[in-house]
């Protein structure tokens, strides 16, 4: 009888689709006291986008932190691209971070009935700065370098959102109960870096195996700078 190590190469090589793997997953939280920023007041366009639009700049629920990027760090890490849809509704960004791997596709629509503006500030990929205007195609452009690109609206000042590019297919973002998940890790030691557009970076190294690996993050001994922009 073939030893069971012999085996496990041999379904590895044969079908490695199969190879071994693991599941990195954790919390995100903000276990400290903190004062939520108050929803935009739009102004003079609250015809078209309503009287408030919600500040997302900070979402803290039950000390659940919410959009964290959470990305690994490491080398022989691949994936594939993807294919991504930005969308500018309700005078919001939707969603309001996001994250994809370099040479991913982004297709920019917008659903409103009002002009905007959308600006990228990045530097190692091409900007964008384009006018949408109502019932408009919509616009794709491919992110090829790894980057954190900061988007907002030139005529409505409010609308601000978060492109994060990463190196590899391995990230995450939490949710509104500050989980991750990140499946299908191949064993290893990597560096996992957590990323917050206010409360910024944290990173940790763990020793990835088989099955479930949890790291958690909490990000309470960071003040957040809030202002009203």
């Amino acid at each position: 009888m073939m030893p069971r190590f012999l085996i496990s190469i041999l379904i590895i090589i044969l079908y490695p689709g199969l190879a071994l793997s693991g599941t990195l997953k954790g919390k995100i939280t903000y276990s400290a006291e903190v004062k939520l920023p108050k929803s935009f007041k739009t102004g003079k366009f609250k015809k078209a986008c309503g009287p408030e639009v919600p500040n997302e700049k900070m979402l803290v629920n039950d000390k659940k932190l919410e959009n964290v990027v959470v990305s690994v760090e490491g080398k022989n890490l691949g994936g594939t691209p993807g294919k991504y849809t930005f969308d500018q509704k309700n005078c919001r960004y939707v969603p309001h971070v996001m994250a994809m791997m370099k040479d991913s596709e982004l297709k920019i629509h917008s659903s409103d009935p009002i002009n905007h503006n959308l600006h990228t500030y990045s530097f190692d990929n091409d900007p964008v700065n384009i006018m949408f205007l109502p019932n408009q195609d919509d616009y794709e452009q491919e992110f090829e370098e790894p980057e954190i690109i900061k988007v907002e609206c030139d005529l409505h000042w409010w609308m601000t959102a978060w492109i994060i590019v990463t190196d590899n297919s391995f990230f995450d973002i939490s949710g509104q109960e500050g989980t991750f998940e990140i499946p299908n890790l191949p064993p290893g030691k990597y560096t996992i870096n957590a990323w917050h557009e206010i409360l910024g970076s944290k990173s940790q190294t763990v020793q990835v195996g088989e099955g479930v690996t949890e790291i958690n993050f909490d990000f309470s001994d960071v003040t957040p700078q809030i202002s009203k922009k």
